[in-house]
């Protein structure tokens, strides 16, 4: 059944609100995607911005710690009985790196020289500075890992380059301890949020420098594996990961010394990035929540009113379709009819019979039509099983006393019936196998609905004693009902005696193709 015109314009007023809909969250969507990415993008920019600064500064930091070095390790060679003037100037020269501690080894350990007093002569033959330099027999700048002093007792970083004799072979350490790095002075000042973090860390792994944390803690965990540690990875770049040391989400960015094997890292919590997403996505969501309610109340009225408007105008359009085109002109025609049959009443008696039994039919018809519409009877349209079961009710089965029937019906022509159509054709298959069961003595029916081109056709056939045999007057009325039908179905009706033995009754009509 196609929509009526309430149908179609619900439909519409649903298609443009969803069409509303999808594009307001879609769009909500892409804004909340882009508000995220923007977020990030920005947090990873400074983070590799503040990295660069950071490392170029702590590169400087570094540089002039190691000239420094080397400057007191020739002053050493050349007069150590001068050696506490140069390493006092020195100080002065360095003290924005916070240098707490000087001293120089002999290649077995034993310190030589201590710009703090010492109560016993030390060894730090043990110290993995101290073993490393001696066992690389290079002329390197070697940053340990944090340790607690044995003179300071307090948590330094060791810078160190070796003493070399004439022959160039190992011939102790020269030594100067910063605890920390200045870097951790410099980075009190740098706001990263709640929960940033920056770190300074070794080719290895090892943390030299962290914030939020003690230098102690941060011996504890190394970073090896990550993006900046290791000969092979990139100079710079970025990534996420939790916290080594506290397992907090974080955006890092990470960039390594130019002249040194450090790494500086710079984390930034992922709750503090995110958070003008979080506050943006909130806005946008209930904006478009608040649009959603909006857009589906108008819709709702819309629809209402579209409802209410279309089911007065259908209701009088229908009440307009079935007074005019059923019963009013059936009316007109028994009229006519009549009128016609009391015209004839003298001169041909059957002919003006036959024409009262057709109106009789008709008005029959016209007094059923009423009864429906007055009580509001009509059903909706059938499916193609509710067809197909009232067919099976229509036809008796044989051990009733019936003909045999053999059915054949074009599903799809059912499917394409009006509801109208689907009722007239089923009252005519009633009609003429009630005709049959009740008249035709018959031993085998068929009933058969199909399609013809653009037309439909039901054929009810049967091997009885056939129509001009069967001598009942009510048959006569049946045939004229059947009749009345076919026109109702702006078609026609055709009933016939078959060469053999039998009758068909058959009806044409037009359909949807």
């Amino acid at each position: 059944m196609p929509l009526g015109t309430s149908g179609r314009l619900r439909l519409e007023i649903l298609a443009g609100c969803a069409i509303l809909l999808l594009g307001l969250w879609a769009g909500i969507a892409l804004l909340i995607l882009q508000v995220r990415h923007q977020a990030i993008d920005s947090a990873v920019a400074n983070g590799r911005n503040l990295a660069r600064s950071l490392a170029e500064y702590q590169d400087s930091s570094v540089r002039a710690i190691d000239l420094s070095l080397q400057q007191l390790r020739e002053h050493w060679l050349r007069d150590p009985a001068t050696f506490g003037e140069a390493v006092a100037w020195h100080e002065d020269h360095l003290s924005k790196e916070r240098v707490i501690q000087v001293a120089v080894t002999d290649r077995d350990g034993w310190a030589l020289y201590s710009r703090l007093p010492q109560t016993v002569r030390l060894n730090f033959a043990d110290r993995e500075y101290f073993k490393a330099q001696k066992s690389r027999n290079t002329d390197e700048l070697y940053i340990s890992e944090p340790v607690q002093g044995r003179i300071t007792k307090r948590w330094a970083i060791q810078l160190t380059r070796p003493l070399l004799d004439a022959d160039k072979r190992f011939a102790g350490l020269i030594i100067v301890a910063v605890p920390p790095p200045a870097l951790e002075i410099v980075l009190q000042d740098i706001d990263l949020g709640e929960r940033g973090v920056i770190m300074l860390a070794r080719a290895d792994g090892t943390i030299l420098a962290r914030t939020r944390t003690s230098l102690e803690d941060a011996t504890q965990v190394t970073l090896a594996g990550w993006p900046g540690v290791g000969d092979d990875s990139p100079p710079s770049g970025d990534f996420r990961a939790p916290g080594r040391a506290d397992g907090i989400d974080r955006f890092f960015a990470y960039r390594r010394l130019n002249s040194y094997p450090l790494t500086i890292f710079l984390g930034q919590g992922a709750e503090t990035v995110l958070a003008p997403y979080y506050r943006d996505r909130n806005v946008l969501l209930g904006g478009g929540a608040l649009a959603t309610i909006l857009l589906l109340a108008i819709t709702a009225l819309l629809s209402a009113r579209a409802r209410e408007r279309a089911r007065y105008v259908e209701e009088r359009e229908r009440v307009m379709l079935e007074l005019h085109d059923s019963s009013i002109q059936s009316i007109y025609a028994i009229g006519l009819t009549l009128e016609s049959s009391r015209r004839m009443l003298e001169k041909d008696p059957a002919q003006a019979a036959e024409a009262l039994a057709d109106a009789g039919a008709n008005l029959n018809l016209v007094i059923q039509d009423l009864r429906t519409f007055i009580t509001g009877e009509r059903r909706g349209p059938y499916s193609e099983q509710e067809f197909m079961a009232e067919i099976e009710r229509i036809v008796p089965p044989p051990d009733q006393g019936a003909p045999r029937f053999s059915v054949e019906v074009d599903r799809e022509l059912v499917a394409d019936l009006t509801p109208r159509q689907a009722e007239h054709v089923l009252r005519i298959a009633r009609e003429a196998v009630s005709n049959i069961v009740r008249h035709a003595s018959a031993s085998n029916a068929r009933l058969a609905l199909q399609r013809h081109g653009d037309r439909g056709r039901l054929e009810v056939s049967d091997d009885g004693i056939g129509i001009g045999e069967q001598g009942d007057e009510r048959l006569g009325l049946g045939l004229h009902h059947i009749e009345a039908r076919a026109r109702k179905l702006r078609g026609s009706a055709s009933f016939e005696e078959l060469p053999s033995r039998g009758t068909r009754v058959a009806v044409e009509f037009p359909c949807r193709s």
